[in-house]
Protein backbone atom coordinates (compact mmCIF):
# COMPACT_ATOMS: atom_id res chain seq x y z
CA UNK A 1 0.00 0.00 0.00
CA UNK A 2 2.91 2.36 0.70
CA UNK A 3 4.13 2.17 -2.89
CA UNK A 4 0.72 3.50 -4.00
CA UNK A 5 1.16 6.60 -1.84
CA UNK A 6 4.67 7.10 -3.15
CA UNK A 7 3.39 6.79 -6.70
CA UNK A 8 0.65 9.33 -6.06
CA UNK A 9 2.97 11.85 -4.37
CA UNK A 10 5.57 11.69 -7.12
CA UNK A 11 3.10 11.88 -9.99
CA UNK A 12 1.13 14.74 -8.42
CA UNK A 13 4.41 16.57 -7.69
CA UNK A 14 5.50 16.24 -11.32
CA UNK A 15 2.19 17.65 -12.59
CA UNK A 16 1.97 20.47 -10.04
CA UNK A 17 5.56 21.66 -10.50
CA UNK A 18 5.21 21.69 -14.27
CA UNK A 19 1.92 23.61 -14.19
CA UNK A 20 3.14 26.11 -11.57
CA UNK A 21 6.18 27.09 -13.62
CA UNK A 22 4.20 27.29 -16.88
CA UNK A 23 1.21 29.22 -15.52
CA UNK A 24 2.93 31.54 -13.00
CA UNK A 25 5.92 32.17 -15.27
CA UNK A 26 3.68 33.39 -18.09
CA UNK A 27 1.62 35.79 -15.97
CA UNK A 28 4.16 38.67 -15.94
CA UNK A 29 4.83 38.16 -19.67
CA UNK A 30 1.22 38.38 -20.79
CA UNK A 31 -0.25 40.79 -18.26
CA UNK A 32 0.60 44.47 -18.71
CA UNK A 33 -1.05 45.39 -15.40
CA UNK A 34 0.72 42.73 -13.32
CA UNK A 35 2.26 43.86 -10.05
CA UNK A 36 3.81 41.34 -7.70
CA UNK A 37 2.80 41.31 -4.04
CA UNK A 38 6.13 42.06 -2.39
CA UNK A 39 5.03 41.08 1.12
CA UNK A 40 3.70 37.74 -0.08
CA UNK A 41 6.89 37.06 -2.02
CA UNK A 42 9.07 37.86 0.99
CA UNK A 43 7.05 35.76 3.45
CA UNK A 44 6.89 32.82 1.05
CA UNK A 45 10.61 33.13 0.39
CA UNK A 46 11.43 33.05 4.12
CA UNK A 47 9.12 30.05 4.59
CA UNK A 48 10.65 28.13 1.68
CA UNK A 49 14.13 28.95 3.00
CA UNK A 50 13.26 27.25 6.29
CA UNK A 51 11.76 24.31 4.40
CA UNK A 52 14.83 23.79 2.22
CA UNK A 53 17.27 24.05 5.11
CA UNK A 54 15.24 21.68 7.28
CA UNK A 55 14.69 19.13 4.52
CA UNK A 56 18.40 19.10 3.69
CA UNK A 57 19.66 18.71 7.26
CA UNK A 58 16.80 16.91 9.05
CA UNK A 59 15.63 14.54 6.31
CA UNK A 60 18.00 14.11 3.38
CA UNK A 61 21.34 14.04 5.21
CA UNK A 62 20.28 11.51 7.93
CA UNK A 63 18.57 9.38 5.29
CA UNK A 64 21.71 9.31 3.15
CA UNK A 65 23.81 8.41 6.20
CA UNK A 66 21.38 5.58 6.90
CA UNK A 67 21.82 4.24 3.35
CA UNK A 68 25.60 4.16 3.74
CA UNK A 69 25.22 2.50 7.15
CA UNK A 70 22.98 -0.19 5.64
CA UNK A 71 25.59 -0.78 2.96
CA UNK A 72 28.31 -1.22 5.60
CA UNK A 73 26.01 -3.52 7.55
CA UNK A 74 25.25 -5.65 4.49
CA UNK A 75 28.99 -6.11 3.99
CA UNK A 76 29.46 -6.92 7.69
CA UNK A 77 31.80 -3.97 8.29
CA UNK A 78 32.12 -2.80 11.89
CA UNK A 79 30.44 0.55 12.63
CA UNK A 80 33.64 2.14 13.98
CA UNK A 81 35.20 1.65 10.53
CA UNK A 82 32.50 3.68 8.77
CA UNK A 83 33.65 6.86 7.09
CA UNK A 84 30.99 9.64 6.88
CA UNK A 85 30.82 9.56 3.09
CA UNK A 86 27.32 11.03 3.14
CA UNK A 87 28.53 14.18 4.89
CA UNK A 88 31.55 14.45 2.61
CA UNK A 89 29.43 14.16 -0.56
CA UNK A 90 26.99 16.72 0.84
CA UNK A 91 29.79 19.22 1.43
CA UNK A 92 31.36 18.51 -1.97
CA UNK A 93 28.04 19.01 -3.78
CA UNK A 94 27.62 22.31 -1.91
CA UNK A 95 31.14 23.30 -2.98
CA UNK A 96 30.50 22.30 -6.60
CA UNK A 97 27.40 24.49 -6.91
CA UNK A 98 29.26 27.29 -5.13
CA UNK A 99 32.03 27.04 -7.71
CA UNK A 100 29.63 26.97 -10.66
CA UNK A 101 27.64 29.98 -9.51
CA UNK A 102 30.17 32.18 -7.71
CA UNK A 103 33.55 31.43 -9.31
CA UNK A 104 33.10 29.99 -12.79
CA UNK A 105 31.12 33.06 -13.85
CA UNK A 106 33.00 35.70 -11.85
CA UNK A 107 34.46 37.14 -15.08
CA UNK A 108 30.96 37.75 -16.40
CA UNK A 109 30.02 39.73 -13.29
CA UNK A 110 33.11 41.90 -13.74
CA UNK A 111 32.17 42.61 -17.33
CA UNK A 112 28.62 43.50 -16.33
CA UNK A 113 29.80 45.90 -13.62
CA UNK A 114 32.28 47.63 -15.93
CA UNK A 115 29.71 47.71 -18.67
CA UNK A 116 27.11 49.32 -16.40
CA UNK A 117 29.61 52.03 -15.45
CA UNK A 118 30.50 52.66 -19.09
CA UNK A 119 26.85 52.86 -20.12
CA UNK A 120 26.25 55.46 -17.39
CA UNK A 121 29.16 57.59 -18.64
CA UNK A 122 27.96 57.39 -22.24
CA UNK A 123 24.38 58.25 -21.31
CA UNK A 124 25.60 61.29 -19.39
CA UNK A 125 27.60 62.41 -22.42
CA UNK A 126 24.55 62.02 -24.62
CA UNK A 127 22.37 63.99 -22.21
CA UNK A 128 24.80 66.86 -21.82
CA UNK A 129 25.48 66.82 -25.56
CA UNK A 130 21.81 67.48 -26.25
CA UNK A 131 21.93 70.58 -24.03
CA UNK A 132 24.70 72.11 -26.08
CA UNK A 133 24.10 74.33 -29.08
CA UNK A 134 24.14 72.64 -32.51
CA UNK A 135 27.32 74.44 -33.65
CA UNK A 136 29.26 73.27 -30.60
CA UNK A 137 27.97 69.75 -31.03
CA UNK A 138 29.04 69.64 -34.65
CA UNK A 139 32.53 70.77 -33.73
CA UNK A 140 32.81 68.02 -31.10
CA UNK A 141 31.71 65.15 -33.33
CA UNK A 142 35.04 64.73 -35.17
CA UNK A 143 36.92 64.96 -31.85
CA UNK A 144 35.51 61.72 -30.38
CA UNK A 145 38.42 59.74 -28.99
CA UNK A 146 39.11 56.08 -29.66
CA UNK A 147 38.21 55.27 -26.04
CA UNK A 148 34.82 56.95 -26.43
CA UNK A 149 34.21 55.07 -29.66
CA UNK A 150 34.94 51.78 -27.89
CA UNK A 151 32.56 52.74 -25.10
CA UNK A 152 29.82 53.47 -27.64
CA UNK A 153 30.40 50.06 -29.23
CA UNK A 154 30.10 48.39 -25.82
CA UNK A 155 26.89 50.35 -25.21
CA UNK A 156 25.40 48.82 -28.36
CA UNK A 157 25.88 45.35 -26.79
CA UNK A 158 23.59 46.11 -23.85
CA UNK A 159 20.68 43.88 -25.00
CA UNK A 160 23.01 40.94 -25.62
CA UNK A 161 24.73 41.20 -22.23
CA UNK A 162 21.35 41.41 -20.52
CA UNK A 163 20.13 38.33 -22.37
CA UNK A 164 23.32 36.49 -21.38
CA UNK A 165 22.67 37.32 -17.71
CA UNK A 166 19.13 35.93 -18.04
CA UNK A 167 20.51 32.78 -19.68
CA UNK A 168 22.97 32.32 -16.83
CA UNK A 169 20.17 32.63 -14.28
CA UNK A 170 18.09 30.19 -16.34
CA UNK A 171 20.90 27.62 -16.24
CA UNK A 172 21.33 27.99 -12.47
CA UNK A 173 17.60 27.53 -11.90
CA UNK A 174 17.69 24.44 -14.09
CA UNK A 175 20.48 22.86 -12.02
CA UNK A 176 18.55 23.51 -8.81
CA UNK A 177 15.31 22.20 -10.29
CA UNK A 178 16.94 18.97 -11.44
CA UNK A 179 18.37 18.12 -8.01
CA UNK A 180 15.12 19.14 -6.30
CA UNK A 181 13.28 16.64 -8.49
CA UNK A 182 15.99 14.04 -7.95
CA UNK A 183 15.51 14.28 -4.18
CA UNK A 184 11.78 13.60 -4.56
CA UNK A 185 12.19 10.78 -7.06
CA UNK A 186 14.82 8.82 -5.14
CA UNK A 187 12.96 8.98 -1.81
CA UNK A 188 11.36 5.67 -0.78
CA UNK A 189 9.62 6.72 2.44
CA UNK A 190 6.19 8.36 2.22
CA UNK A 191 6.60 11.01 4.99
CA UNK A 192 10.00 12.16 3.74
CA UNK A 193 8.82 12.22 0.13
CA UNK A 194 5.78 14.27 1.13
CA UNK A 195 7.89 16.75 3.12
CA UNK A 196 10.40 17.26 0.30
CA UNK A 197 7.61 17.67 -2.26
CA UNK A 198 5.86 20.31 -0.15
CA UNK A 199 9.12 22.20 0.34
CA UNK A 200 9.80 22.34 -3.40
CA UNK A 201 6.19 23.17 -4.35
CA UNK A 202 6.08 26.07 -1.87
CA UNK A 203 9.18 27.51 -3.52
CA UNK A 204 8.22 26.73 -7.12
CA UNK A 205 5.57 29.39 -7.68
CA UNK A 206 7.93 32.16 -6.56
CA UNK A 207 10.64 30.74 -8.85
CA UNK A 208 8.27 30.79 -11.83
CA UNK A 209 7.21 34.35 -11.05
CA UNK A 210 10.81 35.51 -10.76
CA UNK A 211 11.70 33.84 -14.04
CA UNK A 212 8.79 35.51 -15.84
CA UNK A 213 9.64 38.93 -14.41
CA UNK A 214 13.28 38.50 -15.47
CA UNK A 215 12.28 37.80 -19.06
CA UNK A 216 9.91 40.78 -19.05
CA UNK A 217 12.55 43.19 -17.73
CA UNK A 218 15.01 41.95 -20.37
CA UNK A 219 12.39 42.58 -23.10
CA UNK A 220 12.70 38.98 -24.25
CA UNK A 221 10.36 38.04 -27.08
CA UNK A 222 7.26 36.32 -25.72
CA UNK A 223 7.76 33.29 -27.96
CA UNK A 224 11.37 32.78 -26.81
CA UNK A 225 10.48 33.38 -23.15
CA UNK A 226 7.59 30.91 -23.36
CA UNK A 227 9.87 28.21 -24.77
CA UNK A 228 12.47 28.77 -22.02
CA UNK A 229 9.77 28.70 -19.32
CA UNK A 230 8.47 25.43 -20.80
CA UNK A 231 11.98 23.93 -20.68
CA UNK A 232 12.33 25.10 -17.07
CA UNK A 233 8.95 23.52 -16.29
CA UNK A 234 9.96 20.04 -17.45
CA UNK A 235 13.28 19.95 -15.55
CA UNK A 236 11.65 19.19 -12.17
CA UNK A 237 9.55 16.28 -13.54
CA UNK A 238 12.63 15.01 -15.38
CA UNK A 239 14.63 15.02 -12.14
CA UNK A 240 11.82 13.18 -10.34
CA UNK A 241 11.66 10.57 -13.09
CA UNK A 242 15.42 9.94 -13.08
CA UNK A 243 15.48 9.77 -9.28
CA UNK A 244 12.57 7.35 -9.39
CA UNK A 245 14.47 5.06 -11.76
CA UNK A 246 17.52 5.17 -9.45
CA UNK A 247 15.59 4.57 -6.23
CA UNK A 248 15.91 0.78 -6.36
CA UNK A 249 19.55 0.58 -7.43
CA UNK A 250 20.99 -0.25 -4.01
CA UNK A 251 22.11 1.49 -0.85
CA UNK A 252 25.18 3.19 -2.32
CA UNK A 253 23.42 4.77 -5.32
CA UNK A 254 20.53 5.98 -3.17
CA UNK A 255 22.90 7.31 -0.50
CA UNK A 256 25.07 9.18 -3.01
CA UNK A 257 22.19 10.97 -4.71
CA UNK A 258 20.48 11.77 -1.43
CA UNK A 259 23.76 13.30 -0.24
CA UNK A 260 24.02 15.38 -3.42
CA UNK A 261 20.42 16.51 -2.96
CA UNK A 262 21.13 17.43 0.67
CA UNK A 263 24.04 19.65 -0.38
CA UNK A 264 21.86 21.24 -3.07
CA UNK A 265 19.03 21.98 -0.64
CA UNK A 266 21.38 23.49 1.94
CA UNK A 267 23.00 25.63 -0.76
CA UNK A 268 19.67 26.92 -2.09
CA UNK A 269 18.55 27.73 1.45
CA UNK A 270 21.69 29.41 2.77
CA UNK A 271 23.26 31.04 -0.28
CA UNK A 272 20.14 32.12 -2.13
CA UNK A 273 16.74 32.09 -0.45
CA UNK A 274 17.63 33.02 3.16
CA UNK A 275 20.36 35.45 2.13
CA UNK A 276 18.11 37.18 -0.39
CA UNK A 277 15.16 37.55 1.97
CA UNK A 278 16.97 38.55 5.17
CA UNK A 279 19.23 41.06 3.45
CA UNK A 280 16.06 43.08 3.02
CA UNK A 281 15.20 44.84 6.28
CA UNK A 282 11.46 45.05 5.59
CA UNK A 283 9.10 42.70 7.48
CA UNK A 284 12.04 41.06 9.27
CA UNK A 285 10.05 39.74 12.25
CA UNK A 286 7.31 38.29 10.06
CA UNK A 287 9.89 36.60 7.86
CA UNK A 288 11.63 35.16 10.91
CA UNK A 289 8.33 33.75 12.14
CA UNK A 290 7.69 32.13 8.75
CA UNK A 291 11.24 30.75 8.70
CA UNK A 292 10.87 29.17 12.16
CA UNK A 293 7.40 27.84 11.38
CA UNK A 294 8.83 26.05 8.33
CA UNK A 295 11.48 24.42 10.51
CA UNK A 296 8.79 23.35 12.98
CA UNK A 297 6.68 21.95 10.16
CA UNK A 298 9.46 19.81 8.71
CA UNK A 299 10.58 18.73 12.20
CA UNK A 300 7.08 17.46 12.96
CA UNK A 301 6.97 15.32 9.80
CA UNK A 302 8.46 12.41 11.74
CA UNK A 303 5.09 11.97 13.48
CA UNK A 304 3.56 11.04 10.15
CA UNK A 305 5.81 7.97 10.14
CA UNK A 306 3.67 6.59 12.97
CA UNK A 307 0.62 6.58 10.72
CA UNK A 308 -0.34 3.49 8.77
CA UNK A 309 -0.15 3.97 5.03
Amino acid sequence: MEIDYLFAIKVVSMILMFLMIIVVGNIPLRSTAFKGNQLLLELTGAFSGGLFLSVGIIHLLPESMKQFHLNYKSQEIESFEEFPYACLITVLSFALILYIEKIAFIHDHTIDENHSHQVTVINQQEIFGELECPETTKQQIPQISLKEQNEMQINSLTPYILQFAIGKRFMQSGIHAFFEGLAIGIEQQVPQCLGISLAVICHKWAEGLTLGLSFKKANTKIQSATIMIFIQGIINPLGILIGWLLSNQGYIITGIFQSISAGTFVYIATMEVIQEQFNKKSNSYYKMMMFLSAIAFISSIWKIEKLSF
